[in-house]
């Protein structure tokens, strides 16, 4: 080869030499600018965690709420039986009343202080009443007076009633 030749191929190497830098230079700086996000500290990220680029208000997701269990209201009361009171007897300052007690067909049911009827609790046999409770409930049943009273009688109302007892012949 030529000196000539030899001298050309120095000066296309020199020249083309700052091209292929520029090149590799190029290269990396179009991975840098292909990802941005690799540059920079996960401190510098937290407004994408405050504000969501793919949410339509831009705000961070509601923090999640404990479910608040639903309290059913309690059942209605059950209504009290329905009694009709055919006779009482008293012995002793203890009383018995003959009672028809509806869905027992005709039957007479004879109570005292302590029985069931229809999931009331006989609470007094008086000389003309039967008492029923059931927890703080109360109704009365008059022998005479009709139907059931659900109220509690007055100390005035149990002096004016009149104590009437039947003695059994022997």
């Amino acid at each position: 080869m030529s000196i000539a030749l030899q001298v050309l191929m120095v000066v296309v190497l020199c020249l083309c030499a700052p091209f292929a830098r520029a090149a590799e230079t190029s290269d990396n700086d179009e991975a840098a600018v292909n990802n941005p996000v690799e540059l920079q500290s996960l401190q510098q990220l937290n407004a994408t965690k405050d504000k969501p680029l793919f949410t339509p208000t831009r705000r961070p997701p509601p923090k999640p709420v404990a479910p608040v269990a639903r309290q059913e209201p309690p059942p209605p009361p059950a209504p009290p039986p329905s009694v009709v009171v055919l006779g009482i007897v008293s012995e002793n300052g203890s009383g018995r009343a003959a009672i028809r007690a509806a869905g027992t067909s005709d039957k007479v049911l004879r109570v005292r202080a302590g029985d069931d009827v229809g999931g009331w609790k006989v609470e007094r046999v008086e000389s003309r009443r039967l008492v029923l409770t059931q927890g703080e409930r109360s109704v009365d049943f008059a022998m005479f007076g009709g139907g059931a009273k659900p109220t509690k009688p007055t100390k005035s109302a149990e002096r004016r009633m009149p104590r009437l007892k039947v003695v059994a012949p022997d």
